[in-house]
């Protein structure tokens, strides 16, 4: 595959970043409604892109302070989201949290749900629950924190027959659920390690599903992950490269697919899929 298959308009992207940065130092994407107010999970995809792209990070110490300031005095935090995003990016940037988030972290990990969780839930519930294996791994929390609402979810979610996860199986929550599975020590069958083979198409990349005629950043980003978890690689690259460029709007964002609008994490997801094509491409030798 050659590299200019993965290109799209690195400059215009890094100024669309930027642009989102707000008088605090973090970020946010909307700039429509006279309501911007920076956010944890904004601030970390424009921090994990702005990394990923090797550019400088400005106004670091306002940024900071502000991620610093989503922890109150107690150690808590609004919510688990909130942690996790506002703790990932502050240790992106060097820098620790102010009090020991440990108590708190443990706390919100206890109120993960278990056998009861809905259908409607299972996706939110997976994506949550492998956000605690990374917060449990950089602060030291024991696995029992999150492994009994992890070992309820997967058993919920599973399609025995396609190898996938979800209520209607997909690459986003298989590939959280793997992530799980590893954490756990499971073993990944080989039912599960083909389940994203079965979504690649010659035309969209990667669909939604084995049966589905639609795709967005999400869905492509995870089957990425998928094969880089399991040391595969796609087999229809140049068709992912031309989703990212249709996705990418003229002040250098990406939207979710096409026609939406752009947001820092569509972007945050289209530099991290960009960069795993350019990997496989300078490693066309390997598996």
């Amino acid at each position: 595959m050659a590299t200019g298959q993965t290109a799209f308009a690195e400059d215009l992207a890094v100024d669309y970043i930027l642009s989102r940065q707000d008088a605090d130092g973090g970020f946010c994407f909307y700039r429509a409604w006279g309501v911007e107010e920076s956010t944890a999970p904004d601030t970390f995809y424009a921090v994990a892109s702005l990394q990923c792209l090797d550019r400088e990070i400005p106004r670091q110490d306002p940024l900071i302070r502000t991620l610093r300031q989503q922890q109150s005095t107690s150690g808590d935090f609004p919510s688990l989201t909130v942690a996790y995003f506002a703790l990932s990016a502050l240790r992106r940037l060097g820098a620790d949290p102010v009090h020991d988030p440990r108590p708190a972290l443990e706390r919100w990990m206890r109120r993960l749900p278990g056998a009861g969780l809905v259908p409607d839930r299972w996706s939110s519930g997976l994506r949550t629950i492998a956000r605690c294996v990374r917060l449990a791994a950089d602060w030291s929390l024991p696995p029992s924190a999150w492994e009994t609402a992890a070992l309820a979810l997967l058993a919920l979610s599973h399609d025995t027959g396609g190898g996938g996860y979800g209520v209607k199986a997909n690459p986003t929550d298989t590939y959280h659920a793997l992530l799980l599975q590893r954490a756990l020590g499971k073993t990944i069958t080989a039912a599960n390690q083909a389940f994203a083979h079965h979504c690649e198409d010659p035309v969209l990349g990667i669909r939604m599903a084995p049966d589905s005629a639609s795709t967005n950043m999400e869905t492509i980003h995870a089957a990425l992950r998928t094969f880089s978890l399991l040391n595969e690689r796609p087999r229809f690259p140049a068709a992912i490269g031309q989703f990212l460029r249709r996705c990418q709007h003229q002040q250098g964002g990406f939207g979710r697919t096409g026609d939406a609008i752009a947001t820092l994490e569509s972007t945050w997801r289209a530099i991290a899929i960009r960069q795993d094509l350019r990997h496989w491409a300078d490693n066309a030798l390997g598996p």
